[in-house]
């Protein structure tokens, strides 16, 4: 009776082996289905198998969900297609889908914050690539301090947060805050640092951290060359320590809240705290966002005897020891244009 049984038994499951190959290969096709446009689509925590199944197919992307749902469970991915908001182009097969969802290859944005940039310039640009609001980005920025170096008492400071966002390209989940990005940069600077043994090196060098981003945000304006950064933090750093002005344009510009190509007499007689020519000592935070070769030039600047530079119409820098070499320089230069 076993013996006879045997050969059913075989049949049945051939059949069935046949049927599941039937469901996943053909009907997990969706070529014919889906509507050929690339989709966004958000799998949002505790959604089950079915769930996701039933939302795919009613974004035309999965023919039939049983054999979506077939697909994950034979796979023994049932249960772990994973939440965030992912980009599926139409005719994919079930396999892909279940793929994609299954590694949590969410759905990103790149976003680029150069050098030098600040707050308000990454807000508008965050702004322009539909990313958020530059109103919402700059109130998060406010007062914002997550690590111990970034705070201060300081009331002039427009922004707590200016100076600690690091500059890289960044892949930005669309559904994002502008607190979630701001968080998200600030904890890379804070990663970045660490890296690097930044901490360390300044409490080697007794600088304090936020001093140190504040010197560095002011090189990193004014060095259109890097090979310039350390010596133009060398003569900041001389500046402090004689107690004389920093006299830096990058200063008036962020008090300004635009780029001049030439800052004028009359700029530098405005009166605000962040105006380096009518103040001693450094700005009272930091003027934008430095890379790591501006913070390091500062923990480890070019010693000389120069106290002024000026720029000339390739961007490098002319750096003088007395104000009358410096004059000549800017008459040389003015000249030659």
């Amino acid at each position: 009776m076993i013996k006879r049984l045997i050969p059913l038994l075989l049949a049945f499951t051939l059949m069935l082996g046949l049927g599941a190959y039937w469901l996943l290969y053909f009907t997990g096709n969706n070529t014919e289905f889906a509507q050929g446009r690339r989709y966004l689509v958000t799998i949002k925590p505790g959604m089950t198998t079915a769930d996701i199944a039933d939302l795919l197919h009613k974004k035309h992307l999965v023919k039939t969900p049983e054999a979506f749902r077939m697909e994950a469970r034979l796979r023994g991915l049932a249960g772990k297609l994973e939440a965030g908001r992912y980009e599926i182009v139409g005719g994919m097969s079930n396999r892909e889908i279940v793929d994609i969802l299954s590694k949590g290859q969410t759905y990103n944005v790149k976003f680029t914050v150069p050098e030098g940039f600040n707050v308000v310039k990454i807000g508008r640009r965050l702004e322009a690539e539909g990313l958020g609001e530059a109103r919402k980005f700059e109130e998060a920025a406010r007062n914002y301090t997550p690590y111990p170096y970034m705070e201060t008492d300081n009331p002039n400071v427009i922004f707590k947060a200016e100076g600690f966002i690091y500059p890289t390209t960044y892949k930005l989940d669309p559904d994002m805050s502008e607190k979630e990005i701001l968080s998200l940069m600030v904890r890379t600077f804070n990663s970045e640092m660490n890296r690097e043994n930044i901490p360390a090196l300044a409490k080697e060098k007794k600088i304090n951290l936020r001093d140190l981003v504040s010197i560095a945000s002011m090189v990193e304006l004014e060095a259109v060359h890097p090979e310039e950064q350390p010596r133009i933090a060398g003569v900041f750093l001389k500046r402090l320590h004689i107690f004389m002005p920093i006299q830096s344009d990058t200063t008036i510009q962020y008090l300004l809240g635009a780029q001049k190509e030439e800052v004028t007499i009359a700029d530098t007689k405005i009166s605000s705290p962040y105006n380096t020519y009518q103040n001693t000592g450094l700005p009272p935070g930091p003027i934008g966002s430095p890379g790591m070769s501006a913070i390091k030039a500062v923990l480890y600047p070019e010693v000389t005897d120069y106290l002024y530079f000026v720029a000339e119409k390739d961007g490098h820098h002319r750096f003088t020891k007395t104000y009358q070499e410096h004059l000549r320089a800017i008459e040389e230069i003015h000249r030659k244009d």
